[in-house]
């Protein structure tokens, strides 16, 4: 009987470390077992799969909607893609900060699939200095991150006080007291956790009817406007492209004004004749080097967003020419 082809789950809001935590996974396994990537973003332009991308391993981006709905028949059909074009151990998904792990969880109790393919423990990675605030914020969407997950990864531990670090292990418990819960700093756990971890109870107990308590039938969703669910979270995006050379000083005063409603934003632009990666997740900002590229662009992503203001910003952060 052939193997069953591994698919791995990773789950997270905005910002959390997913695409840290995938970036462990292919870098230390992909020399070692035959590893494959499904990334989906949120929006029209992803950035995550060009972060992934160069680490010789089978990549299919979803840009434009998210897995738990507008792409479900795309998410099915890359996997089965991934499946038939090589014998692959393990197809690792990262979904979009604003996918619901429920719908996602339906998408793989369709029939036959599991037939086919194992599902190993759903993982969400949680940010834990702003944990609460999130939760505050998203209320039972965030929670659903979490109660339907198998393995929870409190991550960014050394932004954290240690006594904040015990109250969201606290919370996170009595949210799900099934899954296992590690703190992580920068997703350095032991990935073997994820990778041969038992196959997801989440999934098993959604299969068997259980879903927790929440229902999700007969959504209609259009576009991506999560606002209309209780477990839905309000998300819209929009990209501006940075061609020119930007004032780092002035477009950190750009994030360090953004408003409330800003969750995330990334992309690259350039600075100093170099190129950088911007990574903004719920008012912390991180510039870092990244590989020269062709095109340079800002992806933005939250709640009520005034485009027009974002693109001031951006205009205001040009570097004039033949300035100093």
């Amino acid at each position: 009987m052939t193997a069953k082809t591994r698919i791995d789950l990773l789950f997270g809001f905005l910002g959390s470390g997913k695409t840290t935590l995938a970036r462990r996974l292919i870098e230390e396994w992909g020399p070692k077992r035959r590893l494959a990537l499904i990334v989906n973003e949120f929006g029209d332009v992803g950035v995550d799969g060009d972060i992934l991308a160069g680490n010789n391993i089978d990549l299919i981006q979803l840009s434009s909607g998210c897995l738990c709905c507008t792409l479900k028949g795309s998410l099915l059909s890359a996997v089965e893609e991934l499946a038939t074009k090589a014998q692959l151990d393990h197809i690792v998904i990262e979904a979009t900060g604003v996918a619901e792990p429920e719908e996602m969880l339906a998408s793989f109790s369709e029939p036959g699939f599991l037939d086919r393919f194992e599902v190993g423990p759903l993982v969400t990675v949680v940010d834990t200095p702003k944990y609460l605030k999130i939760r505050d914020m998203l209320g039972p969407f965030y929670e659903a991150q979490v109660e339907k997950s198998d393995l929870i990864i409190l991550n960014k531990l050394d932004l954290a006080t240690a006594e904040l670090a015990d109250q969201v292990r606290d919370e996170v418990a009595e949210l799900n007291k099934a899954a296992l819960v590690r703190f992580a700093e920068r997703c350095d756990i032991d990935l073997l956790e994820v990778l041969d971890g038992p196959p997801s109870q989440a999934l098993a107990r959604f299969a068997a009817g259980d879903g927790g308590g929440h229902e999700h039938q007969d959504h209609e969703h259009h576009g991506h406007d999560h606002d209309h669910g209780a477990l839905h979270a309000p998300a819209e995006s929009f990209v501006l492209d940075t061609p020119d050379p930007l004032d780092r000083a002035a477009l950190a005063a750009l994030f360090a004004e953004a408003p409330k409603g800003l969750w995330r934003a990334k992309g690259f632009v350039k600075i100093d004749d170099a190129d950088w990666l911007v990574q903004f997740a719920m008012g912390e900002l991180e510039i870092t080097a990244a590989e020269s590229r062709s095109r340079h662009y800002l992806v933005f992503i939250g709640d009520g967003l005034d485009r027009d203001l974002f693109a001031r910003g951006i205009a205001a952060a040009r570097i004039k020419e033949g300035a100093v």
